[in-house]
């Protein structure tokens, strides 16, 4: 990704008591609900935890450029999602923006064990048909077979390890990513 449409990031952190948790909730929902119809939405992602006497929700929105970030700030309707958020009594709200950070926290950027563990069985299938293949073909009938089951293996796994897994890795990453430009009317 370019380094001028790299995803940005708004941070909003805000403080309130327990009586209120239900509402300030309730009230974010909505928040995610309408960022998620906004151009060059990535995703959002929220912390909530018990600090003494009160709440802390950290929430993360996440757009593919800074300019949509901006167009989403600005919008009436989120104006309006705040305004609903804020009439419940806070004790502290912040809204720093961090766009250093974004391809780090994105909420797909990682890939799952169960993705790691599915392309892992691809490529053994793959490459071990595809050097079976090339062995029968270069290897002479005489080769032993135990010698040759240990060179297919340790070229399957070196195959794997240095070169298919870290490029899967990466393309999958890269797609998951990737950003979605909604047009009006879809």
């Amino acid at each position: 990704m370019p380094n001028d449409a790299r995803p940005v990031l708004s941070i909003i952190v805000r403080r309130f008591e327990d009586e209120f948790k239900d509402d300030i909730m309730q009230s974010l929902e909505q928040l995610q609900k309408a960022a998620a119809n906004e151009e060059g939405y990535l995703g959002d992602h929220n912390s909530l935890s018990k600090q003494g006497d009160c709440y802390e929700l950290v929430n993360v929105f996440s757009f593919d450029s800074r300019k949509n970030l901006e167009r989403w700030e600005s919008s009436d309707l989120r104006k309006d999602c705040l305004a609903d958020l804020d009439q419940h009594p806070q004790k502290v709200t912040k809204h720093p923006h961090v766009d250093e950070f974004s391809l780090f926290l994105s909420p797909r950027s990682r890939v799952s064990k169960i993705e790691i563990v599915v392309i892992l069985i691809f490529w053994i299938l793959v490459l071990g048909a595809a050097l079976g293949y090339f062995a029968d073909l270069l290897l002479p009938e005489t080769f032993p077979a135990a010698v040759r089951t240990v060179l297919l293996i340790s070229i399957n796994v070196v195959l794997i390890s240095y070169v298919f897994l870290p490029w899967t890795s990466k393309l999958l990453t890269r797609l998951k990513t990737r950003p979605t430009h909604k047009r009006p009317g879809t």
